[in-house]
């Protein structure tokens, strides 16, 4: 895919097609707090495949916009919560990257479109009717070591984060700056495997940074609207982030 000597595009259109995903997708975040990686990622796989470029790609691209929103909420980020859940999230970063150096299975990418499918269907029908306790410490772990995998594989860490910390009965604002505490060092983490792995190659450095305009078009974006997004809103727009990114990831692997 080589759009120049330097960028990893197969032409132009792919190259402004891509950066409009990017754009909504960095949008999705900055509103949402979520939902950048299961959305982007989803479109992107189902576009053109390869997962092992698409994955760290947009690792890259993530890197900044991410810093930047931690840094402007720097004053409410938990950092004793956040390191309670890297414990188990770094090893299990490393673990998801190997499985994303040495092998692309469908069958990981049907499984995984199917339970945010299902998560999103619990959102919608189920949520007010069920809920769980999660104040054991053993949950931390095990949501934990999900999300580290799902990361270092699909870059899609949110998932099990956003069931664990929706019934923690926070407000909008503490899911977001929750979410977006280990999101950032999670990012990190994930760019020095890969580096190590030799999964990032500086085609994809200099591809990554081509799209950053946009991430910041759509992190501007998305700042906004989360200042004037009501409350039930912002619920109804997880439930069907979720929804959506889950039936592409099925049917973009069912094809």
């Amino acid at each position: 895919m080589i759009f120049t000597d330097y960028l990893l595009f197969s032409d132009l259109n792919q190259f402004i097609i891509i950066g409009i995903i990017i754009l909504i997708s960095q949008i999705i975040y900055a509103t949402l707090g979520f939902g950048s990686g299961m959305f982007a990622v989803s479109i992107m796989a189902f576009l053109y495949g390869k997962l092992e470029f698409i994955v760290p790609f947009f690792t890259l691209v993530c890197l900044p916009t991410e810093i930047l929103i931690s840094y402007k909420d720097r004053s409410e980020i938990n950092l004793k919560n956040t390191w309670i859940f890297l414990i188990g999230i770094i090893p299990a970063l490393l673990v998801g990257s190997i499985l994303l150096k040495n092998s692309e299975n469908r069958i990981y990418l049907l499984i995984l479109g199917s339970i945010i499918l299902l998560l999103a269907i619990y959102y919608i029908i189920g949520e007010k009717r069920f809920k769980f306790d999660f104040k054991g410490f053993l949950w931390v772990p095990i949501f934990s070591i999900f999300s580290g995998v799902l990361g270092g594989l699909f870059g899609m860490a949110g998932p099990p984060l956003i069931f664990y910390h929706k019934h923690k009965n926070l407000n909008k604002r503490q899911f977001r700056v929750a979410l977006l505490s280990i999101f950032v060092i999670m990012t990190f983490f994930r760019v020095v495997f890969y580096f190590f792995l030799k999964i990032i190659t500086p085609a994809m450095i200099l591809t990554s940074l081509s799209v950053v305009p946009f991430a910041l078009i759509g992190l501007w974006l998305g700042n906004k609207l989360h200042h004037i997004v009501p409350e039930n809103v912002f619920r109804i727009l997880i439930s069907v982030a979720l929804g959506i990114s889950g039936l592409l990831i099925i049917l973009k692997n069912m094809l």
